[in-house]
């Protein structure tokens, strides 16, 4: 036997046992999402870069269709609400923000047309801290804007794994 070929082996058995390890926790690399309805319709605000980003993934993520009529949609997503915080999140020795926590919440909801409730009334929720100073007034704006982006993101991607537990409508 070559030392070679036995120390492919022990990669190869390492490599089988961190596989073996990563499938029994429930991980899986990001992908599809499995959800329980073909045809979805969402009701939020059109103009809303969250809404943007829960149709784009969605439509990428799922075998989900988004439609535009209520009427076609076996599923319909609506928000009860939605809010961005922006509270100080600690002081300087002068009393100052040092620092802030960005947040965004959104309560939703998943229902048939007729009714039925795949999901009831749920709250996601998703914070950032940012760091400030005087020094850096002028870039604060974008960095948080680029915050509540990756916080949009983030919802989303919650979104899509709730929409993947959602408990089938029975068919009579």
């Amino acid at each position: 036997m070559l030392p070679e070929l036995g120390l492919s082996r022990r990669r190869i058995l390492a490599a089988a046992a961190a596989a073996l390890l990563a499938s029994g926790c429930g991980f899986r690399p990001r992908g599809r999402f499995s959800v329980p309805f073909k045809t979805l319709y969402i009701q939020m605000s059109g103009q809303s870069p969250l809404t943007h980003e829960i149709r784009r993934r969605i439509e990428a993520e799922t075998s989900a269709t988004v439609v535009d009529d209520i009427r076609d949609a076996e599923a319909i997503l609506s928000t009860d609400s939605t809010s961005r915080t922006r509270v100080v999140n600690s002081y300087n020795d002068s009393g100052d923000a040092r620092e802030y926590r960005l947040g965004l919440d959104i309560t939703f909801r998943l229902t048939s047309p007729e009714g039925y409730e795949f999901m009831p009334a749920t709250t996601l929720s998703a914070r950032r801290d940012i760091p400030y100073t005087y020094k850096n007034y002028l870039s604060r704006e974008t960095e948080e804007a680029t915050l509540y982006r990756d916080i949009e993101k983030d919802i989303a991607i919650q979104l899509l794994r709730r929409l993947e537990a959602a408990k089938p409508h029975a068919v009579q």
